[in-house]
């Protein structure tokens, strides 16, 4: 078999196609990449398998012209290099590469120093690793996305020796160490590198055979997706053919999800016109299932959903029927969806944002059901999320703390420390202290190890607290929402007023006037994120409110409405001193749904996960400042200013 004309005739339709394309068609070359190559410092990583999908190039320009890319010979079949490379070729048939090529190493790709007809041979046979002498050459830092994944990369590859795992993505590497359990820094066992070698071996041999023509996530991110999707343990012993069929499963995700997210901040018009299609197809009856990871009675959460849950189902009569389980494990929760499906339950809330890895296998198994799941961070195109913005609430509870507080300290009590709750606790604080510029936040989490409900804070003068937002029948006590401390009594002046029901109400009106489909938006995931605006949440407040203060009140909260106003606009700053926001401007939605810090007039710290109650763990392990799904303001589109 001529080889090389097989090799040279696919180098030359790349050739040809880059040259229509006006772009080179020749090697890239790391020198003309890199003009200070030589200046930069190297670390010998000595002899390696590195694997031939990240070799792109050579160091010099050399021979170079000799290839084009993905190293494909186009010399005339007739040369002296023809030659020479069709007996390499037979001689790796027979007895395989005898000396490692040399190479260097640059943010994760290798470009060849001396070997590269070697790479050619290799690649032409189909090859996926090669062994090569390596040298790593090392970027300055910066805050480029790009440098700091790499260091990342080097910190990973330093932590357990596997060169092959590549991400594009600031924070992957932390995402991936979480899921075993391990943590950053900490000593891996031989037995954990070769689990995970095995894992990544069986992943990237089927992905990149089973989606090599399809246009899709780089290997390494989509492996991320790939374990976060079906967990870590749970694939752990999966052979290659499991792969596949997991692989087949996620093709949509991998093939199209560009990783954004669509925030949808406004519910729709209820006035808007029905698709005349959509119309002919919509279901008469929606039987939806709620699913709860703990026992309503025993969390307020839950009760206010279920709450939810009861009222949407009374609303819309025959046309809604619903049932509530209990699912606190994985594999509860995909137990009780099948049996669910069978039962004809076409929609499933799952309430809790703990649950949203659970719901991801479902999803894709069941493309033609609705998902959705209560959690401000997804990415999943088959999963759509909700929440509320709960921090514009938390403003006007910040005002009417601030119109109370005499002395400016100000007691607040957040929940978890995960994504939303900086953003709750900034805007109160901006509002109290919109209203009393002397205003202090000391903030204390009730998911703290340390935190005791009968005394919150020590400082007797902190005599006006926010604490948690709800309560539920089985709790009798009265230390819920704003209220004034009066020695040992409680005076209770507003609360934040969830309505759960509303929302679960229209987006069942939603799935019965064919207006939600689950397959419309094949690109983006989609989040609902509505707040006062969409009346699905509000405060209510004591008559014992000064009324004449409270119009302070109802007027930010008509502007919030209107969305003509947000908290947080105008100079910002964190507890550091860092400008966040400039005095002309006001945050995204993405910079408000990603904020990670605290503002200045805010006394407190996020507790580490050690620092935790147990039950808390598992979420903030998922959704936690810092966590697996750490948000990327880039992800995120919205549709309003």
């Amino acid at each position: 078999m001529d080889h090389y004309g097989k090799a040279r005739r696919d180098g030359l339709r790349i050739y040809t196609a880059a040259l229509q394309a006006h772009e080179d068609p020749y090697l890239p070359v790391l020198e003309k990449k890199v003009p200070d190559l030589a200046s930069l410092s190297r670390l010998s990583l000595g002899v390696i398998s590195i694997p031939l999908s990240r070799v792109m190039g050579s160091v010099s320009e050399g021979r170079s012209k000799a290839f084009t890319k993905n190293f494909l010979p186009i010399l005339e079949g007739g040369s002296e290099f023809a030659a020479k490379w069709d007996r390499l070729y037979e001689s790796v048939e027979s007895e395989g590469v005898r000396q490692p090529v040399t190479a260097l190493e640059y943010l994760g790709y290798y470009y060849i120093i001396e070997g590269n007809k070697r790479v050619s041979v290799m690649k032409a046979n189909g090859a996926k690793e090669i062994e090569a002498d390596v040298s790593r050459v090392i970027p300055p830092r910066t805050e480029d996305p790009e440098i700091v994944s790499y260091y990342e990369y080097c910190d990973f590859t330093k932590e357990t020796g596997l060169y092959a795992i590549l991400f594009t993505r600031p924070g992957s590497y932390q995402k991936l160490v979480s899921l075993p359990g391990m943590k950053a820094g900490e000593k891996w066992t031989e037995d954990e590198i070769l689990s995970l070698r095995k894992i990544y071996a069986y992943f990237s041999e089927a992905y990149e055979t089973l989606l090599k023509d399809h246009p899709s996530l780089p290997t390494g991110d989509a492996f991320l997706t790939y374990l976060t999707a079906f967990g870590y343990r749970e694939v752990r012993d999966d052979d290659l053919d499991k792969t596949r069929d997991r692989i087949r499963l996620m093709a949509r995700e991998f093939e199209t999800h560009d990783g954004r997210v669509n925030l949808v901040m406004d519910r729709a018009d209820p006035t808007a016109a029905m698709p005349i299609i959509a119309s002919l197809f919509s279901p008469s009856k929606v039987k939806a299932a709620f699913l709860f990871n703990r026992p309503v009675e025993d969390s307020a959460w839950n009760y206010w959903h279920n709450l939810g849950r009861l009222e949407a189902e009374e609303k819309l009569g025959g046309k809604l029927e619903t049932t509530a389980c209990i699912v606190p494990s994985r594999a509860d929760f995909e137990e009780t969806v099948e049996r669910l499906i069978k039962d004809g339950y076409t929609a499933f809330f799952a309430t809790s944002p703990v649950m949203l890895n659970s719901t991801i296998q479902p999803a894709l198994t069941h493309p033609e059901v609705r998902f959705l799941c209560c959690s401000l961070l997804s990415s999943y195109t088959n999963i759509r999320t909700y929440y509320m913005r709960f921090y514009e609430a938390k403003f006007l509870l910040g005002l009417a703390a601030g119109i109370l507080s005499e002395n400016g300290k100000i007691g607040y009590i957040a929940d978890f420390p995960i994504y939303g709750s900086p953003s709750a606790v900034n805007a109160f604080a901006l509002g109290a202290r919109m209203v009393n510029p002397k205003a202090k936040i000391y903030m204390n989490w009730f998911s703290a190890s340390w935190y005791d409900d009968k005394q919150p804070f020590l400082d007797s003068e902190i005599r006006v607290i926010c604490n948690r937002d709800i309560t539920a029948p089985k709790y009798d006590a009265r230390d819920y929402g704003l209220y004034v401390r009066k020695g040992r009594s409680i005076v209770n002046m507003a609360t934040l007023v969830p309505r759960w029901g509303l929302f679960y109400r229209l987006i069942c009106e939603m799935i019965l006037n064919g207006t939600f489909n689950p397959a419309e938006n094949r690109q983006n995931a989609t989040n609902y994120w509505w707040g006062i605006g969409s009346h699905i949440l509000d405060v209510a407040f004591s008559a014992r409110f000064d009324p004449y203060a409270a119009r302070i009140i109802h007027h930010f909260r008509q502007e919030l409405k209107e969305g003509s106003f947000t908290p947080f606009e105008g100079e910002i700053r964190d507890q550091a001193g860092n400008l966040r926001c400039e005095a002309d401007r006001r945050l995204t939605p993405a910079e408000i749904l990603c904020m990670d810090y605290l503002v200045d007039n805010v006394i407190g710290s996020f507790p580490k996960e050690n620092e935790l109650i147990e039950s808390a763990r598992p979420l903030v392990r998922l959704q936690g400042i810092h966590g697996e799904l750490m948000p990327e303001l880039s992800s995120f589109s919205w549709n309003r200013k």
